[in-house]
């Protein structure tokens, strides 16, 4: 009999998690996609790379969407079934809490284990490619994005342009007014193009035009058959961005902070999902009776507190507030504790339909939040 309640519980649990991760996906996938087409229909992706720069995007997703999903779906799952009393018949069946705890660990030690792979090897090899792709583009390219009939940005020359048309190397009909720091020009051409080909300049072509320079007393009025404008080319490396690093890369460097950080703030998510796995449980079966949406509400605002410490404590580490094995331990100590105390509140031995235990889940919400309270006042205390 046990095995085949062990068995349901777990599948529930399956489907309910399975069910918020494609729900959550989805959600954050839409928002990505939302993002790269407006950047295209601005002019700073290509079209047609919209698709590839999403599907290199989807570790990075999996890393946000994978420890969220387990605890939602955690939360859901087993208020589901403490609320349908499926709990009480499994514990009066021999399936005491902490098997079910057990039960509920099973997902999230896999789950920890795929992204552990995900964060040291399929991540990084993404971003590389994705890094690549961003870098593929030519300035050149991008200036062709720029579109006609309508105001655009020149970040290198401090100054706009209004382009009437386009032609097929650049624009046509051109007002650009450009500043610097002693005189600013303004320009009528009628082209603009833009090139790459120097391998440590890139430039701006103004073809055909005339260059006015105001000035207190006059205008100065300068006509031009070619007019360049050259600055130099970013060189900025694709492989120097840490989260292009696999764990190989990572090792070699660890005598640095922040790739010490980096290391642990990848392992911290997957035993984050366990740890918040054995925060989900005790809370769901003790705070049933409060209702599903402030369950979920109090369980959110623990888990994003703790989502954010640990994606955020490399901060602490190059400020130099806290070394990364400090801030590491601090952090997972903290939410184990909680962890503990949740744990030892459900196996205390009250029933759950005795008065003294609704009483108790009365008081239970605010003595949480009194201690997350008290968490959140010492952390804002000690770090800023």
């Amino acid at each position: 009999m046990p095995k085949i309640i062990s068995f349901y519980i777990l599948n529930q649990l399956l489907k309910t998690l399975l069910i918020t991760f494609f729900i959550l996906f989805g959600i954050l996938f839409f928002n990505e996609s939302i993002d790269f087409l407006e950047k295209a229909a601005n002019g700073e992706l290509y079209p047609s790379l919209v698709s590839l720069v999403l599907i290199y995007s989807i570790p990075s997703i999996l890393e946000v969407i994978i420890p969220t999903s387990i605890f939602v779906g955690t939360l859901i799952s087993i208020y589901n079934l403490k609320k349908t009393n499926e709990i009480i018949f499994a514990n009066q069946a021999g399936l005491n809490n902490l098997k079910i705890i057990c039960l509920c660990l099973v997902p999230s030690i896999v789950f920890s284990l795929f992204l552990i792979i995900n964060s040291f090897f399929i991540s990084p090899s993404s971003n590389q490619q994705l890094s690549f792709l961003s870098n593929s583009q030519s300035f050149a390219d991008n200036f062709k994005l720029m579109g006609e009939g309508k105001v655009n940005e020149i970040e290198e020359l401090n100054g706009i342009f209004y382009a009437e048309g386009a032609s097929d190397l650049g624009f046509q009909n051109i007002f650009a007014k450009i500043e610097s720091e002693d005189l600013n020009y303004i320009l009528n051409s009628a082209e603009v193009t833009a090139s790459s080909s120097d391998q440590n300049y890139n430039q701006i072509i103004f073809k055909e035009g005339e260059l006015v320079i105001p000035l207190d007393n006059n205008n100065i009025f300068l006509d031009f058959s070619n007019l360049f404008f050259l600055f130099p080319k970013n060189s900025v490396i694709a492989n120097e961005n840490i989260k292009t690093k696999n764990w190989f890369d990572l090792l070699e460097s660890i005598d640095s902070k922040i790739y010490l950080a980096e290391i642990l703030e990848r392992l911290s998510l997957s035993l984050m999902l366990i740890i918040s796995v054995l925060i989900a449980v005790p809370l769901s079966l003790r705070m049933y009776e409060n209702g599903r949406f402030l369950l979920i509400f109090s369980g959110l605002i623990i888990f994003l507190s703790y989502y954010g410490l640990v994606v955020g404590k490399k901060v602490f580490v190059e400020e130099g507030i806290f070394d990364p094995i400090q801030i590491f331990a601090i952090t997972h100590s903290i939410y184990l504790v909680l962890a503990l105390f949740l744990l030892g509140l459900n196996n205390s031995g009250i029933e759950s339909n005795s008065v003294i235990a609704k009483k108790y889940s009365k008081q239970w919400f605010v003595q949480l939040f009194f201690l997350f309270l008290v968490l959140i006042i010492f952390f804002n205390f000690l770090f800023f």
